[in-house]
């Protein structure tokens, strides 16, 4: 079965090693892990040059629209050691970061927390490899 996500060649391989040096602690570390193994095998894969522009990929700056309220922000998807909530950098390792990789705008993402919440990705405000960027 194939995932509907295209994921570009490169970010698969700096994710396989991310894999390889993350230590998952928790159930739902693991369980993510294993979603994007999942993925990874499944998704259409291209060389970084081939990649459309309207898909969020590694380090891609993107808006998110909450569909309960309404409100809009901006996110950077990101490694692990660059995660930083508070200026918007969601791991790719995080449950929604995991969702995220590799959908296109317009894709509507379910965030599984205690206030289940759906948002869609808006638009995409910076993607590396749109702008020649191959190697972020």
């Amino acid at each position: 079965m194939r995932s509907d996500k295209i994921l570009s060649k490169y970010d698969c391989e700096r994710i396989k090693n991310t894999f390889a040096r993350y230590n998952a602690t928790s159930e739902t570390e693991k369980a993510i892990i294993e979603f994007l193994k999942k993925e990874i095998k499944q998704s259409k894969q291209v060389e970084p040059q081939k990649m459309k522009s309207n898909v969020v990929t590694m380090n891609s700056k993107f808006i998110l629209t909450n569909l309960g309220n309404g409100k809009k922000e901006e996110y950077h998807l990101v490694f692990p050691d660059d995660t930083n909530l508070n200026k918007g950098k969601i791991s790719v390792l995080s449950p929604l970061g995991a969702q995220i990789l590799g959908s296109p705008v317009g894709t509507v993402i379910k965030e599984n927390s205690k206030a289940e919440s759906y948002y869609i990705i808006e638009s995409i405000t910076y993607q590396p490899e749109s702008n020649g960027h191959y190697h972020l």
